[in-house]
């Protein structure tokens, strides 16, 4: 059902400006992420690798957050801390968001829309909340994706302003 929304969506170029994709883990939120991306860009004449560009988050119109460690003063992202350990829980910073903020409000490079993904986006402090609620207010030359696994976490006013696919096991 998810899949036929997209790609509806996609055939009918209407695209929403937030998403909320929400689910248990290993559902395939984050895959369906990629893959509707991968949807945006496929136009005639844009690059034939977005699909490796996308996966290994190295496309210039997308930005991708997960949930970071602050150690030594430098924020560290959950999936770049393999050896080191930490006491803390993992979070999404202000600044993070912030940068997702700016990105949004460029104007992408090759594609038609910036791209922005928030992976674990419950895994917010208040200030970050807040950070990312003024981000969905503000128009923006974008999509932002916004990955839960915990949707109640998150503040009421985030979730009206996303189209909120719900996914399952």
């Amino acid at each position: 059902l998810i899949k036929s929304i997209l790609i509806s969506t996609l055939k009918k170029n209407q695209i929403a400006p937030a998403y909320l994709f929400n689910g248990p883990n290993g559902v395939g939120r984050k895959l369906t992420a990629m893959r509707f991306l991968e949807g945006l860009l496929a136009k005639p004449n844009i690059a034939k690798n977005n699909r490796r560009r996308i996966q290994e988050k190295n496309h210039p119109d997308l930005i991708w957050i997960e949930p970071s460690y602050l150690m030594q003063g430098k924020i560290i992202t959950r999936s770049n801390i393999n050896e080191q350990k930490s006491r803390s829980l993992p979070q999404i910073r202000i600044e993070q968001i912030k940068d997702l903020s700016r990105f949004l409000s460029r104007k992408p490079l090759e594609a038609n829309l910036s791209m922005a993904v928030v992976e674990d986006v419950e895994d917010m402090n208040e200030s970050s909340a807040n950070a990312l609620l003024k981000t969905l207010e503000e128009p923006s030359n974008g999509i932002l994706i916004l990955i839960s696994s915990r949707p109640e976490k998150l503040l009421p006013t985030i979730k009206s302003r996303c189209q909120n696919l719900s996914f399952s096991s």
